[in-house]
């Protein structure tokens, strides 16, 4: 039998830092997650590679930069050339599976037609619970047809406007037990690597069981940041058009109760996932194997859910929208560890290949977390991400975050504006310092470790793509080493 640990990823979507127990959130009820953080390590500053969900995830399970798999839109598809984490594992001797949300390609390419690269030995796909039920990659249709067909009518008549679904039908109790049984099923003389795919807390933020809201504590509410945006004198070009083109303002198409109501589903939506996440735990501790199990819980990205007058994800680089959970369970790890480091979320993928004994192929972005990243600073990019740039917005978006151990940076490169906070004496990012004497140095420290990176990055991209030519003979090169 093969000793090496089992690794599970768990990704939900869309899911910010604070909205866990563990991360000192009080309003929402996650005991399972909690537990897991304090038997594991909790990482404070992880922070996604890009603010959507496509390119994230390609990163996680690439172990690259955007610019590494070339995945920068919503909708664009991840070359065939690729290869997911699970395939390098499954060549390692695993045993390879997928329960939910994949999302490396655009949602029509997924649900019609794998990856030749992916890897996954058992792949139950089900890119979104509310959409495309009869498509042939869509797993969780497919299972609604065949146990509950009144919740499937529901989803094909209703889509994204049913609200409030049934606890025993939902898309987060499938995931947790379809994922459950592949713990119980699995391949006993090997190892395995499972990716869990949970939709939830994701928009629309009212499909969550109506009995879910009864897990919030009310007089724990966390309350908006920065309800109207920045502070005049601080607004970006950027940043107001992103809200008129995309978001737009919260107030206009909510009244405050309807904010609050919309971020209530929000983390009701996070408490269910954590009851039904909790039976993949329980079938890793029923199975003698949780001990031996590297759990890593992560989300691809987060959600403003109204702070600083934003919605959703996008060009924009607050910590709502950018630093995510994530949590490790090391295998052996008993007593709970916090870590203050800078991480990406492409680490997962070294973090994962480390656990399993393989060196290669990690690309050098992707550091594993066991003996720490050592990074001066984590970057997020966003180069023309979302349905705002293919649709509304006049132009793809081009903006870079370059977070360091202190300041965070953020540029908007097609304005020529910026952002920089102190995220020691300002982590609701509500002073604006790049109009402020005093901070020269501090904004071109950060832009050059982020161009030192880029330079590097680029060459080990782009270099002799055509190949390299025959040193001619008039080189001086050449004589030298024909000499010797």
């Amino acid at each position: 039998m093969d000793k090496r640990p089992n690794i599970l990823l768990i990704l939900s979507d869309q899911q910010r830092r604070d909205s866990l127990g563990a991360y000192g959130c009080r309003y929402v009820s996650t005991p399972r997650l909690d537990a897991l953080a304090a038997e594991g390590t909790r990482y404070d500053h992880a922070y996604c590679t890009a603010p959507v969900c496509t390119p994230s995830r390609a990163s996680i399970l690439t172990g690259k930069r955007l610019s590494g798999h070339g995945v920068y839109n919503l909708f664009d598809i991840l070359p065939e050339t690729e290869r997911l984490l699970p395939w390098h594992l499954r060549e390692a001797g695993y045993q390879t599976g997928l329960v939910g949300k994949l999302h490396v390609s655009g949602i029509l390419y997924e649900t019609r037609r794998r990856n030749p690269g992916d890897g996954f030995d058992v792949y139950e796909l089900s890119h979104d619970p509310n959409v495309l039920p009869d498509e042939p990659l869509n797993f969780y249709g497919r299972w609604l047809r065949e146990n509950h067909p009144e919740t499937y009518e529901k989803i094909r008549t209703e889509g994204r406007r049913w609200t409030n679904r049934p606890p025993e039908t939902h898309f987060s109790t499938w995931v947790s037990e379809r994922s459950a049984a592949f713990i119980r099923g699995r391949d006993r003389e090997k190892p395995f690597f499972l990716s869990v795919g949970y939709f939830d807390p994701h928009s629309p933020y009212d499909n969550h069981p109506a009995g879910s809201e009864a897990l919030l504590r009310e007089e724990f509410r966390p309350p908006l940041t920065a309800p109207e945006g920045e502070p005049e004198g601080c607004r970006l070009e950027a940043l107001e058009e992103i809200r008129r083109l995309q978001c737009r303002n919260p107030r206009s198409r909510f009244t405050p109760q309807e904010a609050e109501q919309l971020r209530r589903g929000y983390f009701a939506g996070v408490s269910f996932l954590d009851q039904q996440l909790g039976k993949i735990i329980d079938a890793l501790r029923e199975e003698g194997i949780y001990d031996n199990t590297l759990i890593i819980y992560s989300s691809d990205h987060g959600d403003m859910i109204c702070d600083h007058n934003l919605l959703g994800k996008g060009a924009y680089f607050y910590d709502g929208c950018t630093n995510v959970p994530l949590i490790v369970k090391y295998p052996g790890q008993r007593e709970g560890r916090v870590s203050g480091e800078l991480v990406q979320l492409n680490d997962i993928f070294a973090t994962a290949m480390a656990a399993a004994g393989l060196e290669q192929p990690v690309p050098p972005e992707s550091r594993p977390l066991q003996p720490g990243t050592g990074r001066e600073i984590a970057v997020c990019e966003y180069r023309g991400c979302s349905q705002m740039d293919l649709g509304v917005f006049p132009h793809p978006v081009q903006a870079t975050m370059i977070r360091g151990e202190r300041y965070k940076l953020n540029l908007y490169h097609d304005t020529g504006e910026m952002q920089l906070f102190d995220m020691e004496d300002d982590p609701q990012e509500l002073r604006d310092l790049a109009r402020e004497p005093g901070h020269e140095g501090t904004i071109a420290r950060l832009q050059r470790l982020y161009m030192d990176e880029k330079a590097g990055e680029d060459y080990r991209l782009n270099a002799s793509r055509g190949g390299l030519s025959e040193i001619p003979a008039f080189s001086k090169l050449k004589q030298q080493m024909e000499k010797h």
